[in-house]
């Protein structure tokens, strides 16, 4: 009994380790990231009228960032590439708009990505090592630009974390 007693002790004293260790990891892997967020398309069909809307405070402008985008789809979608328009509205009120084309499958029609069941998630580099010139609120309005209601896009997802 008394090795017992003595096992599940070091037993629990492991998993609080084990625990702390990986809480400390999680935090490290995330600081200074400013932005990590997935939204869902809107339900049935998604217009290009209709904006995912993304938000962010910059305190530092002195740290260059990568932006992220992703997206997740079903097997059934129709083209082999996706574009984007992200509007960034800086805490000024001024706007700037970027086109992002995103490639989907190989030439040989193969989806690139990861696969999950009868759905793929694809990340792309949208801005890598950007300064944001002031600091306070930035909006990050993203549309699709396919000239169809898309019904195959389920999500929509943008990461900002430092250089």
């Amino acid at each position: 009994m008394k090795g017992t007693n003595r096992f599940k002790r070091n037993w629990k004293k492991s998993l609080r380790i084990f625990f702390l260790a990986g809480m400390l990891g999680l935090a490290a892997c995330s600081r200074g990231v400013i932005l990590n967020k997935t939204c869902h398309a809107p339900q049935g069909a998604w217009s290009y009228k209709d904006p995912i809307v993304f938000e962010c405070y910059v305190e530092d402008t002195t740290i260059e960032y990568d932006a992220i985008f992703s997206i997740k789809h079903r097997d059934d979608y129709r083209w082999s590439n996706a574009f984007f328009l992200i509007t960034t509205v800086f805490p000024d009120m001024e706007t700037r708009v970027d086109t992002l084309e995103c490639l989907l499958a190989n030439r040989s029609g193969k989806w690139i990505g990861h696969r999950y069941g009868k759905y793929h998630g694809i990340r792309f580099l949208y801005k890598q090592g950007i300064r944001f010139p002031q600091n306070g609120e930035y909006r990050f309005e993203v549309r699709h630009a396919m000239r169809e209601d898309l019904y195959e896009i389920l999500t929509v997802g943008m990461k900002i974390s430092p250089h």
